[in-house]
């Protein structure tokens, strides 16, 4: 069971949306890195404008790339994958690893995606995930 750490529970007083822990099954796409392989992870929160996830290298702030999100099934119906243009807004060390804050660009897939928050429960600090939610997909 992971354990909690002061991140999970801060609060940037810069957001403008709120936030939800969540662990949606993601990959990066490195679009200006020819030969940089896709990083399947998950997310580990969720909001409107953008997300924070697990990564295998420390990005550049500013840095541009791709997030395909893939959200978990709703009323048994499964989702298709969101394309998300993104910004590395922080990355810092994590777990062995690095923790990277993502804003999304706006976009249609970014309207796509709010439609879809708006179809879910956000009355709390979580959001339904994927059952198998601990087992990275291939994402395609």
């Amino acid at each position: 069971m992971p354990t909690s750490d002061a991140w999970e529970d801060f609060q940037s007083p810069r957001r403008e949306a709120k936030r939800y822990r969540t662990r949606w099954k993601a990959s990066i796409v490195f679009d200006g890195s020819p030969g940089k392989p896709i990083f399947k992870t998950l997310t580990l929160d969720l909001s409107m404008n953008g997300t924070s996830l697990q990564s295998d290298t420390d990005e550049k702030i500013h840095t541009v790339l791709t997030l395909l999100l893939l959200p978990p099934p709703i009323d048994g119906i499964p989702q298709r994958i969101v394309k998300l243009k993104s910004v590395v807004m922080s990355s810092m060390p994590f777990r062995g690893s690095f923790r990277l804050g993502m804003s999304f660009i706006q976009d249609p897939e970014l309207d796509r995606l709010r439609a879809l928050l708006g179809k879910l429960d956000l009355s709390g600090d979580s959001l339904p995930s994927d059952q198998q939610e601990d087992s990275l997909p291939k994402l395609s």
